[in-house]
């Protein structure tokens, strides 16, 4: 699915929870500490991560895909 939010630069966690892929921002943190986040292809272990504007395939698990289009 692809999802476009606005409001760059995000924090990761607050990303997760917006595009759907974490039910919560902490569930998304609890996610990150185990290695279970990807963000075009690289695994993301910092909870203080924002993204910049722009495009980017996040990945939660093996099965969980969007395409993030930050505005």
């Amino acid at each position: 699915p692809e999802v476009s939010l606005s409001g760059a630069p995000m924090g990761i966690g607050s990303l997760l929870k917006a595009a759907g892929l974490a039910s919560s921002t902490s569930e998304a943190n609890r996610l990150i500490e185990g290695g279970g986040v990807r963000v075009d292809g690289a695994v993301i272990s910092d909870k203080g991560l924002k993204l910049p504007a722009g495009t980017f395939v996040v990945q939660v698990g093996k099965r969980k895909f969007a395409r993030v289009t930050l505005g």
